[in-house]
């Protein structure tokens, strides 16, 4: 599996099957096995394949096997041959869309009929795993607190626990979003439909199991579920439409793009002409700080790290990040950029030559551009502190799905002067969307005592507009 051998020939293809609950029909002799790999080493693609054949006669329906036959026979230009095993291998088991998609071992027999008949078979499992997926929902969590609705265009099915009008807004959200990812990034829709669950607070945690993160994207079963309507819902449709990109056009970036991109679209306006305009968040500011602390990851480190140690580094990378794609939209490279990755991927699959053919300039001055547009701009005042405008009233970290939830109102805030009650979900103020508190908190924190908000609220169940004059925040209100 291109660059791929004894590790992958062996153990890629044996986790994928594994995954799939698959594990090869028998195993070969230790020997017969160590020679299929070391001729696969060697490129001695036709004894490989001669010891596969003499494999398959004990073990015929060995998918792992068949599926390095068709590899084998591909890559010695046997066509027929190799789509004859695919096929094999696939009914055996080898369901791996992404994978055989992926494949540079596969390239010779990607026009040939039978592949394409193999990936249309592989697409329409993918949409009866959707179906499976939509249908295990409903028979878990019912249709009385949910509706389900499909987008055919987009493939996207919805189960969520939202008002129509909530629902309706993310719908148009997530729609001009995939329009505007596909126009200038992933250029074609997903082949499978996407289940997206919004669900209610409870679920949530219950699905969660108390981990309080915004949301997931299971790429396996087409699966993104959200705890809200907001940033986190943003970001992990990313994740959903690059894999789908990625599975077509048989790469998989790095976990340092797929993260980054997808926190890049956690805030953003999208204005009525198409044009979008990233809007810095909590995250500019933790990379800011390390910026002038001179604690930021180097782009030659930050470029090739596994996976792994990027996770145990999510606090400090996620913002790096997300700050690398604000700088490479602010410079109008973005589109540039994607396009050169995927052209230059076999060569370069880190990113770091898509920099330099879209900037005309060494990689290292392009960070160095970098950093001095990072510690230029200017902190986002996403705290309160006391003395500061604010509305004055508590909530709770994921308490509603769809707005601020006001748990608590405090004495002598501007909330109560304005008859906001206990209960009541603030979804909008002045026209901007509050899905989550953190966007609330945002909207506010740029405001000074004495200004006036248009604040949007729903009270069981009726939508209603106040005027709210907000106050200095008392000490004794937290």
């Amino acid at each position: 599996m291109g660059t791929l051998r004894l590790q992958t020939v062996a153990l890629v293809v044996l986790a994928s099957l594994s995954y799939a609950g698959l594990t090869p029909a028998s195993a070969a002799p230790v020997s017969l096995e160590r020679q299929i790999f070391r001729s696969f080493d060697q490129a001695d693609y036709a004894r490989a394949a001669e010891l596969i054949e003499l494999h398959l006669k004990e073990s015929p329906n060995d998918a792992v096997m068949l599926y390095n036959a068709a590899c084998a026979y591909s890559l010695l230009g046997k066509r027929d041959r190799a789509a004859s095993f695919l096929l094999r291998a696939v009914k055996a088991g080898m369901n791996d869309l992404g994978q055989i998609v992926r494949d540079p071992d596969l390239a010779a027999i990607r026009d040939h009929p039978t592949y394409i008949a193999v990936l249309g078979a592989l697409d329409r499992t993918a949409n009866r795993q959707a179906n499976a997926t939509l249908d295990q929902w409903r028979n878990t969590y019912g249709n009385e607190l949910y509706r389900y609705e499909r987008d055919t265009q987009r493939r996207i099915a919805y189960a969520t626990a939202l008002d129509p009008r909530s629902q309706q807004e993310m719908r148009q959200m997530l729609e001009r979003q995939a329009d505007h990812l596909l126009e200038t990034l992933f250029e074609t829709s997903p082949r499978s439909f996407l289940l997206i669950a919004v669900p209610t607070p409870d679920d949530a945690d219950r699905l969660f199991a108390g981990d309080h993160i915004g949301g997931i994207y299971d790429h396996n079963k087409r699966l993104l579920v959200a705890r809200d309507i907001g940033g986190s819902l943003r970001h992990e449709f990313v994740h959903a439409l690059h894999y789908a990109h990625m599975d077509q056009i048989g790469q998989r970036h790095p976990l340092w793009i797929q993260e980054g991109l997808a926190a890049l679209y956690e805030d953003y306006i999208l204005h009525e002409d198409g044009s979008i305009e990233f809007t810095p968040n909590q995250r500019h500011n933790i990379a800011r700080r390390r910026a002038r602390a001179g604690t930021l990851m180097k782009w030659k480190d930050l470029f090739i790290i596994s996976e792994d140690r990027f996770m145990v580094r999510a606090t400090q990378l996620y913002p790096q990040v997300r700050s690398i794609f604000e700088f490479l939209a602010d410079r109008g490279k973005i589109g540039c950029w994607y396009r050169a990755l995927v052209t230059n991927f076999s060569i370069d699959p880190t990113g770091a030559k898509a920099f330099e053919a879209c900037f005309d300039m060494a990689v290292t001055d392009i960070e160095r551009a970098w950093r001095l547009w990072l510690t230029a701009r200017p902190i986002v005042d996403t705290i309160i502190d006391d003395g500061d405008a604010a509305l004055g009233i508590r909530s709770a970290p994921n308490a509603s799905n769809d707005g601020v939830l006001i748990r608590r109102i405090l004495p002598r805030s501007a909330a109560r002067r304005a008859q906001l009650r206990v209960g009541d979900v603030i979804v909008s103020v002045d026209g901007k969307q509050t899905r989550s508190m953190a966007e609330l908190r945002a909207i506010i924190a740029s405001k000074k005592v004495g200004e006036t908000v248009r604040i949007q609220a729903r009270r069981n169940g009726e939508y209603f507009k106040v005027v709210v004059t907000l106050r200095p925040l008392e000490p004794m209100m937290w």
